[in-house]
């Protein structure tokens, strides 16, 4: 069932407002975003974020809820990608673990964890134990300074920088109205009632 066009305001424009803003205006809602930052998200987390879309790697701190979610992220992120005007790097190169001889215990309860998550969620790509030779076949600029590793195939990373900009630049192109630099609050809004928009999304 397709829902009647809405007119929605979205406070924060970081990489989940831009997301939902894009997609909203997709389908036919106005929408209308305010931020206290720039195009640039400077205020946002997701310029400095590392861009790693590695369900198994972040398992070590996360629970397996968060886990399926960024496994389901891997089949989305270039669906999402492709429908973006701009292009933004996305690759699943895997995820490789290496680390000096001091912190062999700590990369033994990282490959126990992650062991452990393996046997939650079966369905993850299998962990490769490696050895120098593996290190070195999987990055050929650690050759010889490493003697084992870890890599868990399958991973992603993308450019936060590249995605920001891109769907800044898609919600120009689908007419979002963007307020940079004017930081709203909710309770400024009363969504529903007349003269205000039918949602607020925070």
């Amino acid at each position: 069932m397709k829902l009647q066009p809405s007119s929605i305001v979205i406070l924060g424009a970081g990489l989940m407002g831009r997301l939902l803003a894009v997609e909203l205006a997709r389908q036919g809602h106005s929408v209308e975003v305010f931020d206290s930052g720039g195009p640039a998200a400077e205020h946002a987390a997701a310029p400095i974020a590392a861009a790693m879309v590695a369900p198994l790697a972040e398992s070590a701190v996360t629970e397996p809820g968060v886990v399926r979610m960024g496994q389901y992220s891997l089949t989305r992120w270039p669906q999402m990608l492709a429908a973006l005007e701009q292009p933004v790097f996305f690759q699943q190169e895997g995820t490789l673990i290496v680390w000096h001889r001091q912190d062999s215990a700590e990369a033994q309860r990282l490959q126990r964890l992650l062991e452990t998550t393996q046997t939650t969620i079966p369905d993850l790509p299998a962990m490769q134990v490696l050895d120098s030779a593996g290190v070195a076949a999987a990055e050929p600029t650690l050759a010889h300074r490493f003697s084992q590793g870890l890599y868990l195939p399958g991973e992603g990373q993308l450019d936060n920088r590249q995605l920001l900009a891109a769907l800044a630049h898609e919600m120009d192109r689908l007419q979002v109205r963007c307020h940079w630099h004017t930081p709203r609050d909710p309770g400024e809004f009363s969504p529903g009632t007349p003269g205000q928009a039918d949602w607020l999304l925070d």
